[in-house]
């Protein structure tokens, strides 16, 4: 995976009409994927399948999840703070995020490439 900043956090400059918009009529849900696959007491696990131009609207990260990419592709996330990052995922690409160092965030993603997405996210209850 490798990420590029179109825009730092705490500046909205490189933002358009259209997305300010988005981000702020957003009900900023929980719905961290398109499809829940699985739901126990102690994770849900997501998936996520954008097409090109597809997005994933703005959503609310409250807990500690993993993610994998199981495709490769490039896509672009606004973040409520007001960083805009670009990234290309390579197949196989995964991370964990520590909610409960690095709290709540709200973000989107669009695929901004040629191919299709997907991942696979488990979230932690």
């Amino acid at each position: 995976m490798v990420t590029k900043e179109i825009n730092p956090a705490g500046s909205f400059k490189n933002w358009d009409s259209t997305k300010m918009q988005e981000l702020q009529n957003s009900n900023k849900s929980n719905r961290i994927g398109n499809t829940l696959l699985f739901e126990d007491d102690s994770i849900k696990v997501w998936s996520i399948l954008l097409k090109p131009g597809d997005q994933l609207p703005f959503h609310k990260h409250t807990k500690n999840y993993t993610w994998i990419c199981l495709t490769q592709g490039v896509a672009i996330s606004h973040h409520q703070n007001g960083r805009i990052v670009e990234i290309k995922y390579q197949k196989g690409d995964l991370s964990y995020y520590d909610h409960d160092t690095k709290g709540d965030f709200v973000h989107d993603l669009k695929n901004t490439g040629d191919l299709q997405l997907k991942f696979n996210t488990i979230e932690y209850k």
